[in-house]
């Protein structure tokens, strides 16, 4: 029987190559953040920050918390509204308008309002705001003094009016120097129509200290 040959296949004499265990990596874990344990008047300045569509719309409806916020006052003293940067129509924005002035219970302080204001909606503020200080609105729907003249007697702390696009007759202005004592100024910007039908813009600023001074004296 021929011995057994001692010496080992190709195959057999190779010895394994074992794969090198991969590094560890360390990680540190970040600590999650739960925002509804946020102080509500941090949570109440982050949001303050959102426009309002996007309060009434989305914020509000995340959770309870963010919604007992968003009823707060305090979110609604500064209220901006721009039709034409929002996309809605007219009649929404006057509706969400509306809405941010229930909600400040009439501690609004300053409002905007941009392509969409009308008489109904300048009554609908005045009857609720007196504690508004500054007011501006781009072109004013109607041209109905009496609204104005009203508007100025509700409103006695408005300081900072600007009204662009907004017809206000030599009346209405006789009106906001008496009835709103911390005005110095009012600010207008109105659309002037010529004869051939083209149409200029007349910037004025209005010394209302001139003009109480002359209902004094009168």
């Amino acid at each position: 029987m021929p011995p057994k040959s001692k010496s080992k296949s190709k195959s057999n004499g190779r010895r394994s190559k074992v794969a090198p265990k991969p590094k560890q990596i360390w990680r540190v874990k970040q600590p999650t953040r739960n925002w509804l344990e946020l102080p509500s008047d941090l949570m109440l300045n982050i949001l303050q920050r959102l426009g309002v569509f996007d309060r009434l719309e989305n914020a509000q409806k995340v959770c309870t918390a963010w919604r007992q916020i968003c009823k707060d006052p305090a979110m609604w003293r500064l209220v901006y509204i721009d039709r034409y940067s929002s996309g809605k129509d007219r009649l929404r924005c006057k509706d969400m308008c509306k809405h941010a002035v229930n909600r400040s219970r009439g501690q609004l302080l300053d409002l905007t309002i941009i392509g969409f204001c009308d008489n109904n909606l300048l009554q609908y503020v005045a009857d609720r705001t007196s504690q508004l200080r500054r007011l501006e609105i781009v072109q004013y729907y109607h041209d109905e003094s009496e609204v104005w003249r009203e508007a100025f007697r509700t409103l006695p702390l408005l300081e900072k009016p600007s009204l662009v696009e907004t017809k206000l007759v030599k009346e209405d202005i006789e009106a906001a120097a008496r009835r709103c004592p911390l005005l110095k100024t009012l600010k207008l910007n109105q659309k002037i129509f010529k004869w051939d039908g083209s149409c200029e813009y007349e910037s004025m600023v209005v010394n209302v200290l001139n003009e109480r001074a002359l209902a004094i004296g009168s």
